[in-house]
């Protein structure tokens, strides 16, 4: 059976293998080193979470599970959309920072940017990715795969975006 909760644990997975290449980009005392893969890892972040995966739990699971329960409640589903739009505002943040050569704040805004994504997954892992699995129909995951499936190819590169981190991932080795 196609499952989109799948998708969107792998994605989280992969989030969460970022944040530990981007600790291990934080440890690097060399600006000239530590920019040059900051700059690959924004790239990442960013275009990762705001064309991939946000668009797929906003626009597409999101609206289907608001208010079918408890958990989902429209104000708690308003809530995760509101913090996508703080990781939005964080990256550009972070942008900023890195286009000024402003090494304390990137390493102080992207450390504050692996705390917040990490506990924003672990709660969506928890809370809305267990929750969906027991309420969606077997109709309904097919439909929001085969979305998920046309988010991802519209948009191409996704599989570049995941090599470029695991290529991060083996200069930090």
């Amino acid at each position: 059976m196609k499952n989109p909760i799948k998708i969107l644990q792998e994605e989280h997975k992969l989030l969460l293998q970022a944040v530990e290449t981007g600790k291990e980009i934080q440890k690097i005392s060399d600006n000239i080193v530590y920019r040059d893969l900051m700059h690959d890892f924004i790239i990442f972040i960013r275009n990762y979470t705001e064309i991939y995966h946000h668009p797929k739990e906003e626009n597409v699971l999101y609206p289907l599970l608001q208010n079918r329960s408890k958990a989902m409640s429209s104000e708690f589903i308003h809530e995760i959309c509101d913090n996508h739009e703080d990781f939005k505002s964080l990256i550009a943040e972070i942008e900023n920072h890195y286009v000024m050569f402003d090494y304390k704040q990137l390493r102080k805004s992207i450390a504050a940017y692996f705390d917040l994504l990490s506990e924003h997954i672990k709660r969506e892992n928890k809370i809305i990715l267990s929750a969906a699995s027991e309420i969606l129909t077997i109709n309904e995951k097919e439909n929001i795969y085969n979305q998920f499936e046309t988010i991802d190819k519209k948009n191409g590169e996704k599989e570049e975006l995941t090599k470029d981190l695991y290529k991060m991932s083996l200069k930090m080795a």
